[in-house]
């Protein structure tokens, strides 16, 4: 059983408890404490005796009910206690009547301890103390006697304990044996985990959000408010109060019971609010007389001394908000609107608190909605326009068309696709206007993806542009990026220039420099000159601008041109200051492209936490827009290979190709059988590197251009590792020649690696080390830092394989410090292996060759990529016998993890 964002805590829970210390969890209920509990309990180490309790507060008051439970079913062990103690355990356990009817409780204690003691001499032994709070009396103070006195035994306590507050209000056991840890709320990554795993469908990212702030990172919280929004799409409309389920009422409804109808009023205008103050409730008239004392006794709310008013709980604002009327929520609402003083919260309210459609709301909204947008607020600007189309008058169909495609875009920019594709089409029913109805069909081909309905957009848009140069220019750009993607190169080339063309005629200087970027990377995709002049062109034009997507696209494309001439200083300094900005502009579409740029510039250039942030970040923003997700994919795979996991990177680029074939998407395909291949060499899975890197050869080979050598060092590299060294030869000779004749000088280390390893494994070790050491000389200052160090790390493996130990030493401790100052942690790991093998060769020679044939079975499996589950099918044992295999040949060989076991057993 998996738990969404409690690894940390599991790992440090059951590495306690495997080591006889005791904890116990508090926190509300709902937080997963007893879910915790029960993943704890599976992740034992083996062997552990396992002895539990769950009270019931219906049975609170029977006397040592958990004692009970405990210890009935394990009473025979007792035989080997002094008899006076059994009889007074059996006797609490009503396994027999005592005669004189008076309870030894001291001796009752002293069997307890002397009954675990005996548990303890034939294994670890584990209580677990489900919901302490309703322990009865008498088995909580022979549990906090025998946890005072759990020192010398291998006994550990497991307990969780329900509270409403931060702190633990009842350690009904003993506080000095149990170590206090509070269950923390969950993260939002950890929430959108949690409700993808459940099934049942996907809620969009936007939803999402909304669920885990609502929640407050309560699973159980979370789990329930995606279930009724999955039951009910309407009711996920912004500004509609979330529904508070049936199951969670009672947890909540208690704290408002004894409320007077004052205070409930007021707490319903502090809902409505977004930073509610005890000031603002008294101008809006609503103020009870005792200040929401009685509401604040009941920790419904906090009140700070600056008189701000905050829920315990998000959840309480949306239970309040919900079970008001519409009525009483509209008048809310333009109370509320009186008191706010910023434009754009005013203007929320007035509109909500309308009865009906009014123009003059209508254009305050679409107003507030544009300030919005230029505060760096996407999210609030869509909110804010869509109001302005439902307040809209029905018989201004052109005013809520333009408002609604005003909708989609600001949706569009704060990544919430579904929402831009639902105001997208409703524009487009609306819309009599031409260039609104083109602007709505563009936006809703990019929201597809250029999935089939893009062309049959693309035609009514080339029909509805003609009376409009403008629109004529934007439909010549998209027709232009469909070829592209298509692989018609020249067909773009031609619309590209077109679109440029169009677009100079008119005032939109953001179009000429899309026109431009798009020129550029199709003179590059057709092998001609002129691309980084084309991208400095961009660039300069978008110098000074407002980030848009026009500028945006200019700088990052500059940025990666800057990488590619070997500007490393350039390349970081424009995409460091691109991503800030963007970030402050609150564009979630555009971040996510960014950080597409940012992980690559940070990984070519040695940055590898920055890498690694930047990619993860990336997956998540493409998984939660839904908007070509194996993208993000590929580029996270990018990360983890460089600076995280190997094993992730494998699993990310696998998926990568999986989804970007069912998405038809050609263009990515290449790139992500490539990261697959990269990362499949970094886990010593050299046969099925050769396979990937094939893939991407083929689809290589179908391109108009020709090979630009940027990942060919490590294909022959894999060709060679796999014993097909006349193969490599050639691949790497056609490699070398490529790359000279684009002067490429950045791509020649990394082949001259490849090309010493295909010599070594030809049998010229000498020449492979001489070669590779003067390449090192040569191009090792103006390479990419990977490259230099993995240069080190080979040179070091080859001088190890000719016992040239000192060298060997030198260089594998210099690719060490290099892959540390990069942060490139799977690279590293390697190259400890590396040093470590160098010097204790003998004993990992002689362990290597002690493989039994169930071993060698699950090291070919693991060689082949499986995973543990699967490799646990083919050799018919269970999960946990597979890793218990894995981890021994890891201890035995003197290794990590699976990486660097086949390293070792393949050298």
């Amino acid at each position: 059983m998996q738990l969404a964002g409690r690894d940390d805590l599991l790992d440090e829970l059951v590495a306690a408890l495997d080591g006889g210390q005791s904890w116990l969890l508090y926190g509300p209920a709902g937080i997963g404490k007893s879910s915790v509990l029960k993943v704890a309990a599976e992740r034992l180490a083996p062997g552990t005796r396992i002895l539990a309790a769950r009270p019931a507060e219906v049975d609170s008051e029977l006397p040592y009910l958990a004692l009970i439970d405990l210890f009935a079913d394990v009473l025979p062990h007792a035989q080997a206690i002094p008899a006076h103690l059994r009889e007074a355990l059996e006797v609490a356990l009503l396994r027999a009547q005592r005669m004189d009817g008076v309870s030894d409780k001291l001796a009752i204690r002293l069997a307890v301890l002397e009954l675990l003691r005996e548990l303890a001499n034939h294994g670890p032994v584990v209580l677990i103390l489900d919901d302490l709070q309703w322990i009865d009396t008498a088995s909580a103070e022979v549990l906090a006697f025998v946890a005072r006195r759990l020192n010398t035994v291998h006994v550990a306590i497991l307990a969780a304990e329900r509270t409403d507050d931060d702190d633990s209000m009842a350690l009904r056991l003993s506080s000095e044996a149990l170590t206090p840890v509070r269950v923390p709320p969950l993260s939002r990554l950890a929430i959108t985990a949690l409700i993808a795993g459940r099934g049942g469908g996907r809620l969009p990212a936007a939803l999402v959000e909304r669920v885990w702030r609502a929640s407050g990172g309560n699973p159980l919280y979370a789990e329930e408010l995606s279930r009724a929004l999955l039951r009910d799409s309407s009711i996920a409309a912004p500004h509609v109060p979330l529904p508070v389920p049936g199951k969670l009422r009672p947890l909540l409804l208690q704290r408002l019971q004894g409320l007077d109808e004052e205070t409930r009023a007021c707490l319903l205008h502090a809902a409505m609010m977004s930073r509610p103050t005890l000031e603002q409730l008294r101008r809006c008239g609503v103020l009870p007389a005792d200040g929401l004392d009685a509401a604040e006794r009941t920790r419904l709310i906090e009140v700070s001394a600056d008189g701000a008013v905050r829920f315990t709980h998000p959840l309480f604002r949306e239970l309040i908000y919900s079970d008001a009327t519409a009525s009483q929520r509209r008048a809310g609402h333009a109370q509320v609107a009186i008191v706010m003083e910023g434009v754009v919260e005013k203007v929320r309210h007035l509109a909500l608190g309308a009865a009906g459609p009014d123009e003059a709301t209508a254009a305050l909204a679409d107003a507030a909605a544009e300030e919005a947008a230029r505060r760096g607020a996407p999210a609030t600007a869509a909110a804010l326009a869509r109001l302005a189309a439902q307040h809209t008058p029905p018989d201004g169909a052109d005013s809520i068309a333009a408002r609604l495609l005003a909708c989609a875009q600001h949706a569009f920019a704060a990544g919430q696709m579904t929402a831009a594709r639902e105001a997208a089409s409703a524009c487009l029913d609306k819309a009599g206007i031409r260039s609104v109805r083109v602007a709505a069909r563009l936006l809703l081909i990019e929201l597809a993806g250029w999935d089939a309905t893009a062309k049959a957009h693309l035609a009514a848009a080339e029909q509805e542009s003609t009376d409009d140069i403008g629109s004529q220019a934007q439909v010549a750009l998209c027709a232009a990026e469909i070829a592209y993607y298509d692989r018609r190169h020249s067909d773009a080339d031609r619309l590209a220039k077109l679109a440029e063309t169009l677009a100079r005629q008119t005032s939109d200087v953001d179009l000429v420099i899309r026109a431009l970027n798009l020129q550029a990377i199709v003179t590059s995709a057709l092998g001609r000159d002129g691309v980084p002049e084309l991208h400095a062109m961009a660039r300069e034009m978008a110098r000074g601008r407002p980030i848009t997507t026009a500028t945006m696209r200019a700088r990052q494309w500059w940025a990666m041109s800057s990488l590619f001439r070997g500007d490393f200083t350039a390349a970081m300094d424009e995409i460091s200051h691109l991503e800030t900005e963007v970030r402050a502009q609150g564009a979630v579409a555009q971040l996510m492209y960014v950080l597409q740029s940012a992980t690559a510039i940070y990984r070519r250039t040695g940055h590898g936490a920055d890498a690694l942030r930047a990619g993860r970040e990336c997956r998540q923003l493409f998984l939660d827009t839904g908007l070509t997700p194996w993208i993000g994919q590929a580029v996270a795979a990018q990360a983890e290979c460089y600076a995280g996991s190997a094993e992730t990177a494998v699993q990310l680029a696998k998926d990568a190709v999986r989804m970007c074939t069912a998405g038809g998407d050609r263009e990515w395909l290449e790139p992500c059988h490539i990261y697959h291949g990269e990362a499949l060499l970094l886990s010593g899975q050299y046969q099925a590197a050769v396979t990937a890197f094939g893939h991407a050869r083929e689809l290589e080979a179908a391109r108009t251009l020709g090979p630009q050598a940027t990942w060919h060092a490590d294909y022959g590299e894999a060709l060679a590792r796999t014993g097909r060294v006349d193969d490599a030869a050639e691949f790497l000779k056609q490699a070398y020649d490529s790359a000279r004749r684009a002067n490429r000088t950045l791509a020649l280390l990394g082949l001259a690696r490849a090309d010493a390893i295909r010599a070594c494994f030809a049998g010229e070790s000498l020449t492979a080390i001489e070669a590779l050491a003067a390449a090192i000389d040569t191009y090792g200052a103006q390479s990419y830092p990977l490259d230099a160090a993995r240069a080190s790390l080979t040179l070091g493996q080859l001088l190890r394989r000719v016992r040239r130990r000192s060298a060997a030493h030198e260089a594998i401790s210099q690719a060490i410090d290099q892959f540390s100052q990069i942060g490139a942690a799977p690279w590293r790991a390697l190259a400890d292996a590396e040093l470590d093998r160098l010097h204790n060769g003998v004993r990992h020679g002689r362990n290597t060759k002690s493989l039994s044939g169930l071993e060698r079975q699950i090291v070919e499996l693991v060689r082949a990529g499986a995973t543990n589950r699967q490799i646990a099918k083919e050799v018919h044992l269970s999960v946990k016998a597979v890793e218990a295999n894995l981890s021994r040949l890891y201890r035995r060989l003197g290794v990590a993890n699976r990486s660097e076991m086949l390293r070792l057993l393949d050298s």
